[in-house]
This record gives structure tokens, C-alpha cells and sequence, in this order.
């Protein structure tokens, strides 16, 4: 298994910066419930779109890597739909399939309270290692 050492911006709980977001995962599949403060705004009153992109990413990598592996980001492109706001809470969500020996496909989606989509992501994601 990689090491670790509690530091992601995105799922680090050591981060005293970060955004400590909780994700679930399991067979193929990661989801994260979360609410922005304002620190995390590009324009006033709209969440930067590189946050948007963070968790986009971290999702991706839960998802393939719950399918037994460890992964990382080869390229992610990603598509804003509607601003998310501080404050709000949002839905982060992302499939992942095998694709080849070293390739995980992966799709990642954020919507909010009221199922709009507000950004989502296609990834490919290389495997570093088998967990096995």
C-alpha cells in the first residue's frame, strides 16, 4: 500500500489547511458530502473552481482505488456547469471501471441539495500498485 501521512488537501485529517473531506467508497464507487466555507471562494460568493477540481480528483482516485489498487491522476477533464456557493452542501460522486492492466476509467460528478449538477469529470487513472 502507498504511504501516507494524513497531508492530502483534500482528505487529510493532519491538514490543518485542508478540506478534510470524509469519502466512502467501495466496488468502483466513491461519494463525499460536504459544505465549502467562504476561505475556499474564488469570486465572492462562488467556490474557486480548482476546490471543485480537488474534489473532483479525489474522488476519481477513491473510486479506482476501490476496486484493490493504488492509483494516481494521469488526466482529468473537467466541466463546470453552475457555481457552487460557501456555505452550501454538495454531493461529490464518481464510478470507476478497469479498463487495462495499468488503466482505470473514472466518471465524477458534484451536484446540490436540489440534484443540479455543478461540475463534473472524466479520468484516467494509472495504477502504481495491486493491493492484492
Amino acid at each position: 500500500m502507498m504511504k501516507t501521512d494524513d497531508y492530502c488537501f483534500v482528505c487529510g485529517r493532519e491538514n490543518p489547511k485542508g478540506l478534510k473531506a470524509v469519502f466512502n467508497y467501495k466496488e468502483g464507487y466513491a461519494s463525499c458530502e460536504i459544505i465549502l466555507s467562504h476561505e475556499y471562494q474564488g469570486w465572492s460568493g462562488i467556490i474557486h473552481g480548482g476546490i471543485l477540481s480537488c474534489l473532483l480528483d479525489e474522488a476519481c482516485v477513491y473510486a479506482a482505488n476501490s476496486l484493490g489498487y493504488n492509483t494516481v491522476t494521469a488526466e482529468l477533464k473537467i466541466r463546470f456547469r453552475k457555481e457552487a456557493s460557501p456555505g452550501e452542501k454538495i454531493l461529490v460522486e464518481a464510478t470507476a471501471t478497469h479498463l487495462k492492466s495499468k488503466l482505470i476509467q473514472s466518471r465524477a460528478k458534484i451536484t446540490n441539495s436540489h440534484g443540479e449538477t455543478l461540475a463534473e469529470a472524466e479520468g484516467k487513472m494509472i495504477i502504481k500498485e495491486n493491493r492484492e
